[in-house]
């Protein structure tokens, strides 16, 4: 598995285990507000983090692509490595 999809699935752990706080500390603590407004602000902001970390390794895996793809068409329509005539 490539390094940049191990980071998204830690980043994806880490948003499972920031909503699992929220639910376990409703369910189990009955929290203050001051108490649940901090719980949930870390889970919101570990999820957006987690949309940020998914749009890089989507947008560099389709920007590795695209370069490979547009080497491969410079190489046909422009010639690759020209052998010398003997």
């Amino acid at each position: 598995m490539k390094v940049r999809w191990l980071i998204l699935c830690t980043a994806g752990a880490v948003v499972l285990a920031a909503w699992a706080a929220v639910v376990i500390t409703y369910a189990f603590f009955h929290p203050t507000i001051a108490t649940w407004t901090i719980v949930v602000t870390i889970a919101a902001l570990s999820t957006e983090g987690f949309l940020w970390v998914a749009a890089g390794v989507l947008g560099f895996s389709f920007l590795a692509r695209r370069k490979a793809t547009l080497m491969r068409l410079k190489q046909r329509f422009f010639g690759g490595s020209r052998r010398q005539a003997e």
